[in-house]
C-alpha cells in the first residue's frame, strides 16, 4: 500500500516569487528541509537533508532527480524512499491580486507516518511555512524528529500580534473554525467560554470541555477519548514581537510514544495554520484536510 497526498494552497505573493522560495537553498532550508544542494535543471540533481525534513533521510541526504520543469511555472522531481520511486511536483498559476496558487502533489509514498507524525501534517507544516516567508514573514514551527515519549507534549510558537489577538482566535468560534481547519471553515467550532463549557476545534475525536478561561493569558481543556483523557492548556505571554502560546497537551501513557508523535505533529501544523490566519488573514489551504490524502 502507498499513500498519495495534494495540498492546494493561496499564497499572497507574485507567482515568480513563490517559484524563487521552492528553489532557492536559502529559502529552502526555511521551510523543507535543513540543508540542500540543488542543480535547477531538468536532470538536475536535488539534494537535502537536515533535521527538519518532512522524512528524515535514510542516509545522509536524500538524492534525487529533477525530472520535469517549467520556468516559474513548475518543477517535478523524483525522491526514492525505502525503495518506492515517489515524485513531488509544483504546479503555479496566477491567481487574482498579484496572489498565487500552488498544488504540491507526492505520489507514492510508503508509509503514512513519519516519526514527526503523519507525512500530511509534516508537509502542510512546511507548506504553511512557505506561504509566510514567500509572504515577508518569519517561518515558525518545523518538523520536529526527536523521540516522543510520554506523558507530557509540550510547543512553543511566537506569533506576530497582540495578546488579545491571539487570544480571540480561540475565544471567537468563527475564526477557531477558520485556522482550525487550514482555511476551510465547516461551521462546527463551539465555544463556551466558562469553566464546564463546551470547546470543539470542528474535530470528532471525543469531547472538550473548559476547565480554565482567564481572558487573553490561559486556557485549559479536558479532552475526553476513546484510549485516555488528556489535559489541553495555552499560555498567551506577550513579547517585544507579538505573543508567544505555550501549549501542552498532558497525561499520555509512557508506551503512547506513536500517539504522541502524531499529536506533536498535528498541533505543530494547526499553530503555523493559526499563525499564517492572524498575521495574513489567511490558513490559505484550498482543499478539505480530508480530501489531502488517499491511498494508493
Amino acid at each position: 500500500m502507498s499513500f498519495d497526498y495534494d495540498f492546494r494552497m493561496q499564497i499572497d505573493a507574485p507567482r515568480p516569487v513563490v517559484f524563487e522560495r521552492l528553489l532557492r537553498i536559502e529559502h529552502l532550508s526555511r521551510w523543507f528541509c535543513g540543508w540542500c544542494r540543488i542543480d535547477p535543471k531538468v536532470g538536475g540533481a536535488f539534494k537535502f537533508g537536515g533535521e527538519t525534513c518532512i522524512i528524515l533521510p535514510e542516509q545522509r541526504s536524500w538524492e534525487t532527480t529533477i525530472e520535469e520543469g517549467e520556468v516559474l511555472r513548475r518543477f517535478a522531481f523524483t525522491w526514492p524512499i525505502q525503495s518506492s520511486k515517489t515524485r513531488v511536483s509544483y504546479d503555479l498559476e496566477d491567481a487574482a491580486g498579484d496572489k498565487a496558487l500552488l498544488r504540491v502533489r507526492h505520489l507514492g509514498v510508503p508509509f503514512e507516518d513519519t516519526t514527526c507524525g503523519s507525512v500530511q501534517d509534516a508537509w502542510r507544516m512546511c507548506l504553511g511555512n512557505l506561504k509566510s516567508i514567500a509572504e515577508g514573514r518569519t517561518d515558525s514551527v518545523r518538523p520536529d524528529h526527536s523521540p516522543a515519549t510520554g506523558p507530557d507534549l509540550r510547543l512553543t510558537v511566537l506569533i506576530e500580534a497582540k495578546p488579545s489577538a491571539v487570544f480571540g482566535a480561540f475565544a471567537d468560534p468563527t475564526q477557531l473554525d477558520h485556522w482550525s481547519t487550514g482555511g476551510l471553515p465547516r461551521g462546527t467550532a463551539t465555544v463556551e467560554p466558562r469553566p464546564g463549557g463546551t470547546y470543539s476545534f470542528g474535530w470528532n475525536a471525543g469531547p472538550i470541555h473548559v476547565t480554565e478561561w482567564k481572558t487573553d493569558q490561559h486556557i485549559a481543556l479536558r479532552w475526553s477519548r476513546h484510549t485516555s483523557g488528556l489535559v489541553i492548556k495555552f499560555d498567551f505571554e506577550e513579547k517585544a514581537s507579538g505573543t508567544a502560546i505555550y501549549f501542552s497537551l498532558t497525561g499520555f501513557a509512557e508506551q503512547d510514544g506513536h500517539d504522541i508523535a502524531r499529536q506533536r505533529g498535528r498541533w505543530s501544523e494547526l499553530f503555523v495554520c493559526l499563525k499564517n490566519f492572524l498575521e495574513s488573514g489567511s490558513s490559505g489551504f484550498l482543499n478539505p484536510y480530508e480530501d489531502q490524502v488517499r491511498k494508493a
